[in-house]
């Protein structure tokens, strides 16, 4: 008799190095060529009939599409070998695709994959922050972050690809983002240095976290650490990108050394 596994039936993680378990195994041994991007880009868009000249293009952009052409029915056919060389969990397959209307449409009951959970966080945790409600807008936020455990599909490439990588990245530097201002409303500087740090991860020409940083440093006295950032700040922008800081990094740099950002209360105890 056949045993459901725990779980769901088909989990996939796209953002950092791509996995995907079918029936709680691992699928790891694909054939050569474009069958895992081929998989890929059908388990993404599944429920949806793809034409086969546009997962052409997707997967050879640089060739012109032919209806006689094997190049996709060679990719097609490694990934069907591959599904087909899982032991079955069910009385029915977790993963199908099938021929429909000159296109191919992958069907799957029970799916889980990171990409779709992030957009569902971003999108609950927006809707919390519209309606002022911040704690369910922190919390949502926070899962969207634990799920980008890097870059969309980091080590590959393609249009499909980049595009996708280049909106993730947008939805989770809104998520820290807001994370980092709350922290700062909080007085939680240890949380707010925290989440610059992700942030730089991920977009390390966003100025205003230079200035948050050297905000919080300059607040403990910790006038190395103002420095260094500032710094940072400078041969980034200056040199990578062509750019001088805002008068506000200057500013916040000035005062800092000056000592003007030092917490009063710190100082109070340290007398």
């Amino acid at each position: 008799m056949l045993q459901k596994t725990t779980g769901p039936a088909v989990a996939a993680r796209f953002f950092g190095d791509f996995s995907v378990h079918v029936g709680g195994r691992p699928v790891e041994r694909w054939r050569a060529g474009k069958a895992r991007s081929l998989f890929q880009y059908l388990l993404v868009n599944r429920g949806r009939v793809v034409p086969r000249d546009k997962l052409y293009q997707v997967l050879w952009p640089t060739q012109e599409w032919s209806p006689t052409g094997s190049s996709l029915k060679v990719a097609m056919h490694g990934v069907r070998q591959v599904l087909q060389s899982l032991p079955p969990d069910s009385a029915h397959p977790a993963v199908e695709i099938v021929n429909r209307d000159h296109g191919y449409l992958l069907k799957a009951h029970d799916v889980w994959l990171d990409l779709d959970d992030f957009s569902s966080a971003i999108d609950t945790a927006r809707a919390a922050e519209v309606a002022g409600d911040h704690p369910n807008a922190h919390r949502h936020y926070t899962r969207a972050v634990e799920l980008y455990c890097g870059d969309f599909l980091a080590v590959e490439s393609a249009d499909w690809i980049d595009e996708q990588r280049a909106c993730s990245k947008a939805l989770v530097l809104q998520a820290l983002n807001y994370l980092r201002a709350d922290a700062l409303r909080r007085g939680d500087h240890l949380a707010a240095v925290r989440l610059c740090q992700q942030l730089l991860a991920v977009d390390p020409y966003q100025e205003e976290l230079y200035q948050t940083l050297m905000l919080v440093h300059g607040k403990q006295g910790q006038l190395g650490q103002v420095r260094l950032w500032y710094d940072i700040c400078l041969r980034r922008l200056h040199d990578e990108l062509d750019v001088e800081p805002t008068d506000t990094t200057y500013r916040i740099f000035a005062r800092a050394v000056r000592g003007e950002l030092r917490d009063r209360a710190r100082l109070n105890l340290v007398a």
